[in-house]
C-alpha cells in the first residue's frame, strides 16, 4: 500500500482496531473478577450495616424491626440470602427474596430449608464462623452444581462474639450478566469497526485530497509552469505547505525570468566586443594602411578584449556573490585608506575629462568592520560611475560623516543626473541609463549590481538619490 490514502486509512482502522481488541481483552479476561468483586463487596457492606445494626440492639436472641426492615429493602433489589444466627450456631433469622422468617424457617418451603441446612453444616464455613471474624469464600453447592458467594460478619459487643451475619448470592446471575454484555460488545465491536473504518476513510480523503493539489501542482512546477498555484487551504501546516509552494513558484517564476534577461543581456553585451574584435582584425589583416591606422584598429582590438575580458570577470564575480560563496572576510578598514586607493588608481581617468575630486572625512581614523577587497570594489565602481556620467571639467564629492551610531559615506557627482523612472532599477543586473549602449561609455552594466550584492551581504543600507542635470548622490550607511 503505497499511496498515502491507503497508508492514513489503514493507521486509523487499526487504532480503531487496536482499541477495541484492548476493551475485549478487559471485558474477557477482567469483567468476570471485576463484577465479581463488586457483587462481594456489596455483600460485605450490607453485611457491615446489619452487624451494625444488631450489635448496637443490646438482645442478642432476637431481631429488631429495623434490622429486619434493612434486609428485606436490600434483598429487594439484590438476589442474595442472608442469615442470622447466634453464637450457638441458632438461627435468628434467614430471608430471601420473597421469604422472611424469625426463629424458624417456613415449613412450606423445603428447598430453602435444604440449601439453608447444606450452608450450615459445611465444615469450612462452621471453622471460619467460630473464629468470629469476618472471611469471603465461593463455595459450590453439592446438590445445585452452582457455586455462591459467601460472605460472613460477626456480630460483636464489648469484644463479645453474639453471632454472625451469613450472606450469599448465587454467580449464575452473575455470569449471565457477563454473557450478555459480551454479545452486546460484539455487536458494538461490529459496528464502530465498520463505522470507524468509513470515518477513517474519509478522513484520509479529506486530509489527502490537497496534499494531493500540492502534489499536481509541483509537478506542473517541476516541468516550467511557473504559473501553476495551490488552491487556498486551511491555515494549518498543511496550508502553510501550500503557501510556501506557491511562494516557491513565484520565485522560481522570477529567476526565470531574470535568468532569461540575463542570458539576452549577457549575449548582447558579448556581441557588441566580439563583432569589433573581428572586424578589425579582419580590416587589419585585409588592408596595407600606414602603420599609425594599424595600429589605431589593433588598439581598438585590445581595447574590445579587455572590455570582454571586464564582463566575463564581472559576471564571474556577480554569480559567486550571488551564490554566497564569496563570502566577505571581515577586518577592521580604515576607511580613508581604502578611499584613497582608489581615487589615486582612478585619478588617469578622471584627468582626461578634467574632473576633480574631493574627499571630505571629519574624522581621518575612522574605521569600519568589512571586507577591505570587496570594499575597494565597491568605491571603486561607484566612483568609476561617477567619472562616467560627470561631464568635462566636473567635480566629484566623496564625503564620510560620523552621526551617532552610523558612519554614512557619500559619492557625489554633479553630472547629468538619472531620470527618476530609471532609479528603482539602478541595481539590476546590465541596467543602462544610457539606452544606446555606446562602445565608449565604459562599464559592462553589472557595477551597480556587484556593489548591491556586497553590500547586502555586509549588511550594510545602500540608496540613490538624483535629479535631471543637478546630480546624483550614492550613499552607504554602516552601523558602528
Amino acid at each position: 500500500m503505497k499511496s498515502i490514502l491507503g497508508k492514513l486509512w489503514l493507521g486509523i482502522t487499526s487504532l480503531v482496531l487496536l482499541i477495541l481488541l484492548i476493551i475485549w481483552l478487559f471485558q474477557v479476561g477482567l469483567l468476570n473478577t471485576f463484577y465479581t468483586r463488586e457483587r462481594t463487596n456489596i455483600l460485605l457492606a450490607e453485611g457491615t450495616k446489619i452487624a451494625s445494626l444488631m450489635s448496637t440492639a443490646g438482645d442478642d436472641k432476637t431481631v429488631s424491626q429495623k434490622v429486619t426492615d434493612e434486609i428485606a429493602s436490600f434483598i429487594a433489589s439484590v438476589n442474595a440470602r442472608i442469615f442470622i444466627i447466634d453464637a450457638e450456631n441458632n438461627i435468628l433469622f434467614a430471608g430471601t427474596q420473597g421469604i422472611h422468617a424469625k426463629n424458624d424457617l417456613p415449613h412450606e418451603n423445603g428447598g430453602f430449608k435444604k440449601s439453608l441446612a447444606v450452608f450450615l453444616n459445611d465444615a469450612e464455613i462452621q471453622s471460619n464462623i467460630l473464629k468470629g471474624e469476618t472471611f469471603v469464600m465461593q463455595k459450590r453447592h453439592p446438590r445445585m452444581k452452582e457455586s455462591f458467594i459467601i460472605v460472613g460478619v460477626p456480630v460483636k459487643q464489648d469484644g463479645k462474639l453474639l453471632g454472625n451475619v451469613l450472606l450469599h448470592t448465587p454467580l449464575a446471575p452473575v455470569r449471565e450478566t457477563i454473557s450478555l454484555l459480551q454479545k452486546q460488545l460484539s455487536v458494538i465491536t461490529l459496528v464502530s469497526l465498520i463505522i470507524g473504518s468509513l470515518l477513517a476513510l474519509l478522513f484520509a480523503k479529506l486530509f489527502t485530497r490537497p496534499v494531493l493539489k500540492m502534489i499536481e501542482t509541483a509537478k506542473k512546477i517541476a516541468t516550467g509552469d511557473f504559473t501553476a498555484r495551490v488552491p487556498s487551504t486551511p491555515k494549518d501546516e498543511i496550508g502553510i505547505l501550500g503557501d510556501t509552494i506557491n511562494d516557491m513558484a513565484v520565485q522560481l517564476g522570477q529567476i526565470e525570468k531574470f535568468r532569461k534577461e540575463f542570458i539576452a543581456n549577457v549575449s548582447h553585451e558579448l556581441k557588441t566586443p566580439i563583432s569589433l574584435i573581428r572586424a578589425y582584425a579582419e580590416l587589419v589583416t585585409d588592408m596595407d594602411d600606414a602603420k599609425a591606422d594599424r595600429d589605431a584598429h589593433l588598439q581598438v582590438i585590445i581595447d574590445e578584449a579587455e572590455r570582454l575580458n571586464g564582463i566575463t570577470e564581472d559576471i564571474l564575480y556577480l554569480s559567486q556573490t550571488e551564490a554566497g560563496y564569496a563570502k566577505p572576510n571581515i577586518i577592521k578598514m580604515p576607511v580613508l585608506e581604502t578611499i584613497n586607493s582608489v581615487v589615486k588608481k582612478l585619478s588617469l581617468l578622471a584627468a582626461k575629462k578634467n574632473i576633480a575630486i574631493d574627499v571630505e572625512i571629519d574624522d581621518k581614523h575612522t574605521s569600519i568592520y568589512a571586507d577591505q577587497d570587496k570594499m575597494h570594489q565597491v568605491f571603486l565602481n561607484l566612483i568609476t560611475n561617477a567619472i562616467n556620467h560627470s561631464g568635462e571639467n566636473g567635480h566629484i564629492t566623496l564625503s564620510v560623516a560620523n552621526r551617532h551610531d552610523r558612519i554614512r559615506i557619500e559619492i557625489i557627482d554633479r553630472g547629468k543626473g538619472i531620470p527618476e523612472e530609471d532609479l528603482p532599477y539602478i541595481w539590476d543586473r546590465f541596467y543602462k541609463v544610457d539606452k544606446s549602449r555606446k562602445r565608449d561609455a565604459g562599464g559592462t552594466g553589472l557595477g551597480m549590481a556587484i556593489v548591491k550584492n556586497i553590500l547586502k551581504a555586509h549588511h550594510f543600507e545602500y540608496g540613490i538619490e538624483s535629479k535631471i542635470n543637478k546630480g546624483t548622490t550614492v550613499w552607504i550607511e554602516i552601523r558602528r
